[in-house]
């Protein structure tokens, strides 16, 4: 039996994500971990370089926990805030976030779907 041990600077099994605002990439998603279940919670790494990040309200809730790099994150209006490693933000369902990342970044996830 193989036991599944991850380190998340690893830069393996990366796939594209989002791209950085005016650009063509910028990102790049890990699976970790994906519940069975049709549309079930996720774990992932994300990687990102230094950039604009502008997410809609979207269908769902995530936290997660940066373990690299800094950002200024702001949420709806709200005004923006520096986070950085060990910073813990959490995102509700519908909500329109904003990452200008200014170092490289990563980050531990988890994302759970709200029908």
């Amino acid at each position: 039996m193989t036991m599944p041990i991850y380190n998340i600077a690893d830069d393996i099994d990366l796939t594209p994500a989002m791209p950085a605002e005016g650009r063509e990439s910028g990102s790049w998603r890990r699976l970790i971990w994906q519940d069975s279940v049709e549309n079930g919670t996720i774990v992932a790494v994300w990687k990102a370089e230094p950039g604009i990040y502008n997410y809609p309200g979207r269908d769902l809730e995530e936290t997660f926990i940066v373990i690299e790099g800094e950002a200024l994150y702001s949420q709806g209006s709200e005004k923006s805030v520096t986070i950085g490693p060990g910073s813990i933000v959490t995102i509700a369902k519908g909500v329109p976030s904003r990452l200008d990342i200014l170092s490289p970044f990563r980050k531990l996830a988890t994302v759970i779907p709200k029908p």
